[in-house]
């Protein structure tokens, strides 16, 4: 009879070390998929080129299911009368809506409103980047700073609080904008800032005179009309990781930080 041979228990820490610095080096975040239906979503979601059987899950209104893995998905429900499979990929944020015909679909985007694009996942910049941003930017004691999609608005508090400007942050979310003004009256800048629950692709930033933005590529590109036209000769734009399509002439400063994390961070400065 033949012994197993068990498997050595550091081989066994050398393979969890390994895939914990694949998932530092390629910055692998959580998959989310959101119910923003009214109604309990039933569906089942395998990874990519996996010999796992397809997990079934239950998902009530307003949950989110999360997912940490090295692999893409592949998501099965029911779309109407018939089966609908999509492939989802790793790190982004999905959700279940209602299309036109009031069926189930699986959306791109997690913040729940069907009457708006979603621009970015919220993923807050560290604080050493948004002092980097800041300082690229240049801020004069005059300056006017909009963030669009400003999360918990610590871009604006900062600028507010290091450089004693006033600031405007806008972002979609309800959650998001009741945290800034928390964190806004934490850090004693409230009269100095305000924050906008409204959708960034229909706020007016032609007051700004520095602009900050930590968008989707495909974001920047629907933003970028609006640039053109709201924003006036000699604004400052600064974008967190993708740089502005377009706008190539108008790039004046380019840097990349690692943060502590070992995440590099790139930063585009532009001047209008």
């Amino acid at each position: 009879m033949k012994r197993k041979i068990a498997l050595p228990i550091w081989i066994g820490f050398l393979l969890i070390i390994s895939l914990l610095l694949e998932a530092s080096s390629q910055g692998i975040k959580e998959t989310t998929i959101r119910n923003v239906t009214v109604k309990t979503v039933r569906y089942t979601i395998k990874p990519v080129n996996s010999n796992r059987k397809p997990e079934k899950r239950v998902l009530k209104k307003g949950a989110i299911d999360r997912f940490l893995e090295f692999s893409n998905f592949d998501v099965t429900y029911k779309k109407g009368k018939k089966k609908k499979t999509r492939r989802i990929y790793r790190g982004r944020p999905y959700s279940f809506r209602l299309n036109e015909e009031y069926e189930l679909d699986l959306y791109d985007g997690s913040h729940g409103r069907s009457d708006a694009p979603d621009l970015a996942p919220y993923v807050p910049t560290p604080e050493d980047v948004v002092d980097k941003m800041l300082s690229m930017a240049k801020i004069d004691k005059d300056d006017i700073l909009y963030d669009l999609g400003c999360g918990d608005g610590r871009i604006v508090i900062t600028a507010a609080k290091k450089y004693g400007i006033r600031g405007v942050g806008v972002d979609i979310d309800p959650k998001r904008i009741s945290e800034s003004n928390a964190n806004a009256l934490y850090a004693g800048v409230e009269n100095l800032v305000e924050f906008k629950l409204q959708d960034v692709l229909k706020v007016d930033f032609s007051e700004a005179t520095v602009l900050m933005v930590y968008l989707l590529p495909e974001s920047l590109k629907l933003l970028r009309p609006m640039f053109d036209t709201l924003l006036t000769p000699g604004t400052i734009v600064v974008s967190h990781n993708y740089a502005v399509s377009g706008w190539e002439d108008k790039e004046i400063d380019y840097t990349s930080l690692v943060h502590e994390e070992e995440i590099i961070h790139t930063i585009y400065v532009y001047r209008k």
